[in-house]
């Protein structure tokens, strides 16, 4: 599809922020992670973090593997086969790595694109006038960890566009009267649920809006749950040939140094009983394979203030980007003024009365359906509830959609300009307090936990 003038605009200007956040995390790194060594790995895991998010598609793009948790992303690594393939030639021929910039230019691609896809269904499906679409992107831009899920090259920003991507095709298809294509559902599913399997759950609720009673016709339904046994069928494969063996190698080194192997986890327990990644854990349901990453201990209350809504659309002054697992970050931080708990009280009023305004568009319901299995997961029962707001690219494209519609059902003039002023105020302070910090943190030499095992 050809991309419109204001698009290319829009597009471009959301792009050279980007860039200049991706230079300034490629200038921070650079000199500790473009090179080539042995312990590549080792050497991310001491000192890059940002936030909770992962430097794993680093390693892979040094060293292709099956490094991602391949039953949550089992496609990720394949997608990652021809970045990887230009660094190793790379390398070969200059023995410099270029891991850093070739994950800035795939994020930086996937922001371009994120802009785009958003500004589409903004303008197209909901219909709003081409200004109030360029100022609900540029706001959704604004938001914190949408701005720092586009300088990381963890897998949330391909998420983001995914799932977006997915609206919009499966909204479209519906303005236009037509469902899409079996092979069409079918594709968008695998791709989607191949980079983060939960994703694929928000496909699924959006085609069950689109289709309604056609969702549960055998044909459709067969498909459906054939794409689903592929992708999680894929993941335990790739488990079995290339997580199980290491599995078993470290359980048979286990069991023929026993006496050694037993002492020296007694000393780490001693050791690391104060460690940030054991004391900022809550108390799980079970010590089942999946129980034991949830947390009922965390109040809810406090995690939906303070980091739902809180750090993932303002961040907090203190420990900016710290990670809860790697620093004494607590859990739960306060803002030190008033004033980021009356925007963030705003941001939820227009979010909630937005709801209000497209309670009857399918859209809308496609969004909240798709949303439901995060805030059960997360805030029910609590999987990653400690670092819930790096999760954020899953499902805060609601604000935007959401002020849409509130935009769009306030025909009076007087109230849309008064909303469209409150609007352009969130963002700048939003955009200007965000970027404050984030080019803050920036400018700070990064901090190695390699002391932690010294």
């Amino acid at each position: 599809m050809r991309l419109k003038r204001e698009e290319w605009i829009l597009g471009w200007t959301v792009m050279l922020l980007l860039i200049i956040l991706n230079g300034m995390l490629i200038a921070k790194y650079d000199t500790l992670f473009s090179v080539v060594c042995d312990n590549y790995g080792k050497l991310l895991s001491y000192n890059y973090h940002v936030s909770g998010f992962d430097a794993t598609t680093y390693s892979v793009l040094t060293e292709w593997g099956m490094k991602y948790d391949v039953l949550r992303h089992p496609l990720l690594p394949y997608l990652m086969a021809l970045p990887y393939g230009v660094n190793q030639i790379l390398i070969s021929l200059t023995g410099f790595n270029g891991a850093l910039y070739i994950a800035a230019a795939i994020i930086l691609f996937f922001g371009f694109c994120t802009t785009i896809v958003l500004y589409r269904i903004l303008r197209q499906l909901i219909g709003i006038g081409i200004w109030d679409a360029v100022l609900l992107t540029i706001f959704f831009f604004s938001l914190a960890y949408v701005l720092v899920t586009y300088i990381t090259i963890d897998h949330f920003g391909i998420s983001l566009f995914l799932i977006l991507l997915s609206l919009y095709l499966v909204g479209k298809a519906y303005q236009e009267g037509r469902v899409l294509k079996t092979w069409q559902s079918a594709l968008l599913l695998l791709i989607t649920a191949g980079v983060t399997l939960t994703n694929g759950a928000k496909v699924c609720a959006a085609e069950l809006i689109a289709r309604g009673k056609g969702f549960f016709r055998w044909r459709y339904l067969l498909v459906v749950m054939g794409c689903w046994m592929l992708v999680v069928g894929l993941g335990l494969l790739e488990e079995r040939i290339y997580v199980y063996p290491k599995e078993q190698a470290e359980q048979k080194y286990f069991q023929e140094h026993k006496a050694e192997m037993m002492q020296k986890a007694r000393k780490n327990h001693q050791r690391y009983k104060r460690a940030p990644w054991v004391i900022h854990k809550g108390k799980p349901l079970g010590k089942g394979s999946l129980l034991k990453w949830t947390d009922y201990t965390t109040s809810r209350w406090e995690t939906l203030k303070e980091n739902v809504f809180g750090e993932s659309l303002i961040l907090h002054e203190d420990y900016v980007l710290d990670d809860i697992l790697t620093s004494y970050r607590p859990v739960l931080l306060s803002y030190h003024s008033p004033v980021n708990y009356v925007i963030e009280g705003l941001l939820v009023v227009l979010l909630l009365v937005g709801i209000c305004c497209g309670w009857r568009e399918r859209l809308l319901w496609m969004c909240l359906l798709g949303i439901l299995p995060d805030a059960l997961m997360h805030i029910g029962l609590g999987f990653a509830i400690n670092e819930v707001y790096i999760m954020s690219a899953h499902w805060v494209y609601i604000f935007p959609i959401a002020i849409a519609y509130l935009l769009k059902a306030k025909s009076q003039r007087l109230i849309a300009h008064s909303l469209r002023v409150i609007i352009v105020l969130l963002t700048a302070y939003m955009l200007i307090h965000n970027l404050v910090l984030i080019t803050g943190w920036m400018q700070q030499p990064p901090v190695s936990i390699a002391f932690w095992y010294d």
